[in-house]
């Protein structure tokens, strides 16, 4: 029979926490697997759609004293994930006639102590490059990210997080989508 000493003991344990620890981390997984699309969509969806940021949204955040770029990073968390859900989606120069606009504002809140990111979105989709028409709807999204020492990374993950819930109630409704898809030529 084996004795269990005081070093073998704490090896053990060390391993045992170490693969526990692993077993906390899932590995990354494709949100757009779980977009729920109409019949006969598929994703990345035929939309030239053009993210602007609400020209009266404030340009740079801050908590005590470390500041952000929020507009900078909020534009680019709506990139990086309205990208992976339209066929092209960019700054509104960029794309030639879009089948929508959509005009964001954002704001991020934070836990130091937990070191938690929390961003509340609202985007409002217009048809085509005129945002001085009536919307076709406002969306929003909520999103968290864990990243210590203040770090931008942190703010642009729970951004992009809200966004990924904005993209799935846009996706999600066909009249919607009906109107910014991009129409085969005849």
């Amino acid at each position: 029979m084996m004795l269990w000493n005081r070093p073998t003991l704490r090896v053990v344990s060390c391993c045992a926490l170490l693969w526990l620890a692993g077993c906390g981390t899932s590995p990354y997984q494709d949100w757009t697997q779980a977009l729920t699309l109409p019949p006969g969509t598929a994703l990345p969806v035929k939309a030239r759609l053009a993210v602007a940021p609400d020209p009266g949204m404030p340009q740079t955040g801050m908590f005590g004293e470390w500041s952000w770029p929020d507009t900078q990073l909020m534009q680019q968390a709506a990139l990086n994930t309205f990208n992976r859900v339209f066929s092209d989606a960019g700054p509104p120069p960029t794309v030639p006639q879009p089948g929508g606009t959509i005009v964001l504002k954002g704001n991020i809140t934070l836990n130091p102590t937990l070191n938690e990111y929390y961003a509340k979105v609202t985007g409002t989709l217009f048809a085509g490059a005129d945002t001085y028409a009536p919307p076709l709807g406002v969306f929003t999204g909520e999103g968290k990210a864990s990243q210590p020492d203040y770090a931008r990374s942190g703010v642009l993950r729970a951004y992009e997080a809200a966004f990924e819930q904005m993209s799935s109630k846009m996706v999600s409704d066909p009249k919607v989508l009906a109107r910014i898809q991009t129409k085969a030529p005849k």
